[in-house]
Order: C-alpha cells, then sequence, then structure tokens
C-alpha cells in the first residue's frame, strides 16, 4: 500500500495499540474488542482477527462509517457503540475497512447518486482530503488510498464522541485502523509512527 500524507490526521500515538494486544491474549475470552466493520464486508469480518469466536462485538456499518459528535443525521451506528461500550469492558477498538468496499467504489463512481443513507457526508471528507492531498492517484491507488483515509477519519469521527475521548484519555482504550485484502484475506494495521498500513 502506498504511503499516506502525516500530516492529514491527528491523532496521538499513544491512543493506538498493536497486532501483539491480540496475539499476546488470543486465548483470552473476555469480550474486550469492538469491531466496526463494513456492511459491505462479505462473511463475517472478525473471521480475520486472531482472537477465538465471540470476543469481538461487531458492528456494521456502510463502509465502517461513523457519524461525529453533533451531526444531527442518524446515528445508529454511533448507538450501536454506545451500547457495546455499556454492556461490555471494552479495552480496544478496530475500525475495519476492505480494498473491494462496494460502498466506497460506488460513491466514486456515481457522486450523484440519491444520499438514501444520509452518511455520504463521511465520505465527502475522505473525497476532498484525497483529492487534495494525493493529486497523482488514479484508478486502484486512488480507491486504495480513499479506502484507507477513509477509515483514519472514522477514528477521527469516533474519538470526537466524549465516551470515547474520556476512555482514551484515561488510558483505558486503545484505537486500532485495519484494512483487509478481500482477495488474500491478509490485514493490514496502521502504524501511526509511519503513517502506513503495515501487513501484520
Amino acid at each position: 500500500m502506498n504511503p499516506l500524507d502525516s500530516s492529514v490526521h491527528h491523532l496521538p500515538v499513544e491512543y493506538f495499540g498493536t497486532a501483539n494486544d491480540f496475539l499476546s491474549s488470543a486465548e483470552s475470552t473476555e469480550r474486550d474488542t469492538l469491531m466496526i466493520a463494513c456492511a459491505d464486508q462479505g462473511g463475517s469480518p472478525d473471521d480475520v482477527s486472531f482472537a477465538k469466536p465471540g470476543r469481538l462485538f461487531v458492528v456494521q456499518h456502510l463502509a465502517a462509517s461513523i457519524r461525529p459528535a453533533g451531526d444531527a443525521g442518524d446515528n445508529s451506528s454511533v448507538s450501536s457503540i454506545e451500547f457495546a461500550f455499556s454492556l461490555y469492558k471494552i479495552k480496544h477498538v478496530i475500525v475495519c475497512g476492505h480494498t473491494e468496499c462496494g460502498v466506497i467504489r460506488n460513491w466514486i463512481r456515481y457522486p450523484d447518486t440519491p444520499d438514501v443513507s444520509g452518511i455520504r457526508a463521511c465520505f465527502q471528507t475522505t473525497l476532498k482530503t484525497v483529492n487534495q492531498a494525493y493529486p497523482d492517484y488514479l484508478g486502484e491507488d486512488l480507491i486504495e488510498t480513499m479506502i484507507c483515509e477513509h477509515t483514519l477519519f472514522q477514528l477521527e469521527h469516533l474519538c470526537s464522541h466524549a465516551f470515547i475521548r474520556n476512555k482514551l484519555d484515561a488510558g483505558k482504550l486503545r484505537l486500532h485502523a485495519w484494512v483487509v485484502n478481500d482477495d488474500t484475506a491478509r490485514v493490514r494495521s496502521y502504524d501511526p509512527t509511519r503513517s502506513c498500513f503495515t501487513i501484520i
């Protein structure tokens, strides 16, 4: 995957966890991880993790989109996220994109189609940023970058909610951004120190 522009996102490095967080506790049966994945993602998105079945609470939404705090639109995905935090001792949140995301590909190909979901605004920020920061990207390079950047923007939206930010600031929560290759099932995880997604 192409390196990303390190100036685009401003999430503190200490907010992020690593794949080792899961490898070292792979045998745990505690439901302590929330995965936010795309509704278009085939199969069960938690199958790509190292965890035993039942370890992850999974929320699936179009392009794994999360509305920022203060957004007046439908916040059903945020309600599901809050529910997970109220029910379980969530220590990790994974926002999981995927390379064949039909939602993002459709938004790129048909930008004028009606926004029946009401969440395309989540994508407009990504589109504007990618057009400005990566003006030479075309084809699959453009789509791949869109998917990676969109995944990171959803983490920023997540962090705009006080119940998330308070846990992060208290050191009780770690963030993870993953992108799954649908053809190979290989997972890339965002490394905030290098501003790139690397194979786990």
